[in-house]
């Protein structure tokens, strides 16, 4: 496991200026989702096997269970899955795919970030690959891989770009909060940018 501290301040926006890599489309259940983060545990399957992903859980104590889903729109996350994360130290879910039960996932406040939601379910089947790269977000994703998200989305970094990509975002940040305070007092961000 990677000893990783993401400071407070830092944001997904701030990692992905700083040159980690957006899933594409992946967006957060509970919008107001402050920053999770973890090593990824990957998942490949199809949509209509949500038994893979359940698998998945029990591989993935303080960890990100990161999910490719291949096929027409059904969920292979909700509710119970969610609980049984919680309860078993999983960080948070990733899932290219769809969820469901959207009401349980938010009162237990677990994070799980989806393509999209529906209600239908397929099946435990227990068909889908574990531990592999898996291209979520159309970005390669593998295990051991960092991923942080919030409410802007989710971010990957790889195992070896932490620190730099890290440093990177702590002074961008730096540099925001220099803007700001020049904003505050009274400056237009145009000028502050030199833009005409």
């Amino acid at each position: 496991m990677i000893a990783m501290k993401i400071p407070k301040d830092i944001s997904v926006p701030n990692l992905s200026d700083a040159g980690a890599k957006v899933l594409k489309g992946i967006k957060p259940v509970d919008n107001i989702q402050g920053v999770v983060f973890g090593e990824a545990f990957t998942v490949k399957t199809s949509s209509d096997d949500w038994g893979t992903v359940v698998k998945a859980i029990s591989y993935s104590r303080g960890k990100v269970i990161v999910v490719k889903c291949e096929g027409g729109e059904y969920a292979v996350w909700g509710g119970l899955a969610s609980l049984n994360a919680k309860l078993k130290g999983v960080v948070a879910v990733v899932i290219d795919g769809y969820v469901r039960d959207l009401e349980d996932i938010r009162r237990i406040r677990f994070p799980v970030f989806s393509r999209g939601y529906t209600p239908k379910a397929g099946t435990p089947l227990d068909r889908g690959v574990m531990g592999i790269p898996v291209n979520c977000g159309d970005t390669t994703v593998k295990s051991g891989d960092v991923i942080i998200g919030d409410c802007n989305g989710v971010v990957v970094i790889e195992r070896d770009r932490v620190e730099e990509v890290l440093e990177k975002a702590k002074e961008i940040k730096r540099k925001e909060s220099k803007i700001r305070d020049r904003i505050m007092r009274g400056i237009d961000l145009k000028d502050i940018l030199g833009l005409d």
